[in-house]
């Protein structure tokens, strides 16, 4: 009996054997199944072998070829790559007899997993430059952290075209996305574009943000006014909940912080709504201040010539002594001392810097050394300006040439013939503007002396920044500016169309830029550098010199002018003046009235590296704006011409 019951169960596990293994899957029929185009079947069994010590790396590989069948979306692709690279490791560590059974059986090795993985790759990487988005692009470069060695330069192009595609942004993100993450991919021509970007964070962030997120600009940005701020811990709460009270009370207390233009902001908007009535009489009294300020600098802006000057001053140095070294105490006085230059009230802005002088102190609170130091260079800001504004007064007029300005538009870099009988001048946003910067031209009538109305010069006029820099004596030569490369243009006679811009055959320092012809078209001074810089930090500009070759037309490898000229500052927008001996340009490294003013300079020698101490052309001519430069002299050094704040102006000098 005992061994009928034996027998019975050994032949009951043997039905169930046989059972389990007719309704389990096998590989060999899920592959014949997708052979078969059988995808649902196909796809379920290769499911079933994903963990399998033997098929799981077979199961990814043609689970990865199915889906890639279906989708096309950038998830799904990268997804697929992950499990293919499962597949890649797995299959690797098969023992070599069943690597090469699966080889025999189903084509499966290493190479067809990294073609497979190449595809796969390569179709990631098309679509993230289809959609031309950074959201893509940080998914693509999230998801596919080691990309295939062959297609890394693939990514690489595609970061840099779509970052690149993205400088002219004014959303916040996307700025901070491009500095923070892919700053290292901004081509060097467009350098210029993200150092513009970092000062356009805080209006970016505040337009899309609250000022009570300004704890997230901060992390942001820890370089930043706020990053840096000593007192961000106390005042982001007040920007969130602060009453007007405490708001003023805060700005009361703290002389010091980098965010007081923020909070001045929120209590401006804050005072609209809030009940004044709540506050003491010392509340009210800062309140009231801080609200003479903002009227006082809405006049300065938009009713200038409706304001008293002895008014102004002692309005402004009320708040200044009051409230300095409070950065909005500086800016205020930099304010009025343009409104006086512009009335040219040279006393009155003569008093107002020494009254405001001994309001700012040389040192900052001891706990405190990472935050903003502006308050250090006052004093030193106003000492370099007050003996220019003490300097004899110079007999000289300038006057705004009406008829070639426009009011939608910005005029830039007048260059006048030697006769005097023609002008070549940049703009934008002008109506018959093509498109960014185009060259426009005028006659003056040689009898009474009129300007024609401007028209576009369609030869030297496209797309991108087309600028005017010099022409020659015989007015044949128009050395221009196109697209941050020097170009020169020709013509055979006054009345005949220019050529075709061509390059100017000039090499050998990274920077190029603004540049002038001698009045023979043999020499050229230029701005430029020997280092592009970086996407954060400007390239420190110098003048520059390149003699050509009369007899070959070669041009000689820039040479800088030298220490008597170029300083640890920044020199740029030179002119040479017809003897080829006078040298006008801007610099940073001298004090001046404003960031950049213009000087002149003498050749002392024959040779281009001694030079006369340079000279700042004063007053009547500088003023807290920033100045490029004069763009042509006439031969006797009488008249000149500059553009000042997007007009173009005509100057009648003194004689030497």
């Amino acid at each position: 009996m005992k061994n009928k019951n034996t027998l019975g169960l050994i032949l009951l596990a043997g039905l169930l054997v046989g059972l389990f293994a007719a309704c389990s899957p096998s590989f060999r029929k899920a592959h014949k199944a997708y052979q078969q185009q059988e995808i649902q079947k196909a796809r379920s069994g290769f499911e079933y072998f994903l963990q399998h010590p033997k098929y799981a790396a077979a199961a990814h590989f043609f689970l990865g070829k199915i889906d890639l069948t279906e989708t096309r979306d950038l998830p799904g692709l990268l997804a697929i790559d992950q499990s293919l690279a499962q597949a890649d490791s797995l299959f690797a560590q098969l023992p070599a007899r069943k690597a090469r059974r699966q080889t025999r059986r189903y084509q499966l090795d290493s190479t067809t997993i990294r073609d497979l993985r190449l595809q796969t790759q390569r179709w990631a990487i098309v679509g993230t430059r289809v959609r031309r988005t950074l959201p893509a692009l940080d998914s693509l470069l999230e998801g596919l952290p080691d990309p295939l060695p062959e297609l890394q330069p693939e990514v690489d192009d595609t970061r840099r075209d779509i970052v690149n595609a993205h400088l002219e942004t004014s959303d916040y993100d996307t700025m901070t996305a491009i500095l923070r993450r892919h700053v290292e991919y901004v081509l060097p021509d467009n350098y210029d574009q993200t150092r513009r970007m970092h000062d356009a964070l805080w209006p970016a962030f505040i337009q899309k943000y609250t000022p009570c997120e300004i704890d997230r600009f901060a992390r942001d940005h820890p370089n930043s006014f706020a990053g840096r701020d000593c007192w961000l811990a106390k005042i982001q709460p007040l920007l969130c909940t602060g009453s007007l009270a405490q708001l003023l009370g805060f700005h009361a207390e703290n002389r010091w912080t980098a965010i007081e233009i923020v909070l001045l902001n929120h209590i401006a908007d804050k005072a609209e709504t809030a009940d004044t009535t709540a506050l003491n009489e010392n509340q009210r009294q800062h309140l009231r201040d801080l609200q003479r300020r903002n009227l006082l600098r809405r006049q300065l802006q938009n009713q200038p010539g409706q304001l008293d000057t002895l008014a102004v001053k002692e309005q402004a140095l009320e708040y200044i002594v009051r409230f300095a070294p409070r950065y909005s105490a500086f800016r205020l006085m930099e304010e009025c001392l343009q409104f006086f230059l512009n009335g040219e009230n040279y006393s009155s802005a003569i008093d107002l810097l020494e009254r405001a002088r001994p309001a700012f102190p040389d040192t900052l609170p001891a706990h405190c050394q990472s935050n903003f130091d502006f308050q250090r260079r006052v004093k030193p800001w106003i000492d370099g300006k007050l003996p220019i504004l003490r300097g004899m007064p110079k007999n000289m007029s300038r006057q705004k040439l009406d008829i070639l300005n426009s009011p939608e538009g910005n005029e830039f870099s007048p260059v006048v013939s030697a006769n005097g009988l023609e002008i070549f001048f940049a703009a934008t946003g002008r109506r018959d503007n093509r498109a960014g910067a185009d060259v426009f031209t005028t006659r003056r009538d040689s009898l009474n002396g009129r300007w024609s109305a401007p028209v576009l010069v369609p030869e030297l006029s496209g797309f991108g920044q087309q600028v005017p820099l010099s022409i020659t004596a015989d007015s044949r030569q128009l050395l221009l500016l196109w697209n941050r490369r020097l170009y020169l243009s020709r013509r055979s006679g006054p009345a005949a169309p220019w050529s075709t811009p061509e390059p100017l055959p000039v090499e050998g320092i990274a920077v190029m830029g603004k540049g002038q012809l001698s009045a023979d078209g043999n020499t050229l001074v230029l701005e430029g550098a020997y280092s592009a810089g970086s996407a954060a930090q400007a390239p420190d500009l110098d003048i520059f010199v390149s003699l050509r070759d009369p007899a070959t037309g070669a041009w000689s490898r820039p040479a800088a002018l030298g220490a008597d000229i170029n300083t640890d500052g920044e020199e740029a927008s030179p002119f040479l003046s017809p003897d080829g001996r006078t040298l006008y340009y801007t610099s940073t490294g001298y004090p001046g009235l404003g960031s950049s003013d213009i000087f002149v300079t003498r050749r002392t020698k024959d040779d281009w590296t001694h030079w006369s101490r340079p000279v700042n052309l004063g007053k009547e001519i500088n003023d807290t704006l920033p100045h490029r430069g004069f763009t042509s002299i006439s031969p006797d050094g009488r008249r000149a011409w500059l553009s000042v704040d997007g007009d173009l102006w005509e100057l009648v000098l003194p004689p030497e």
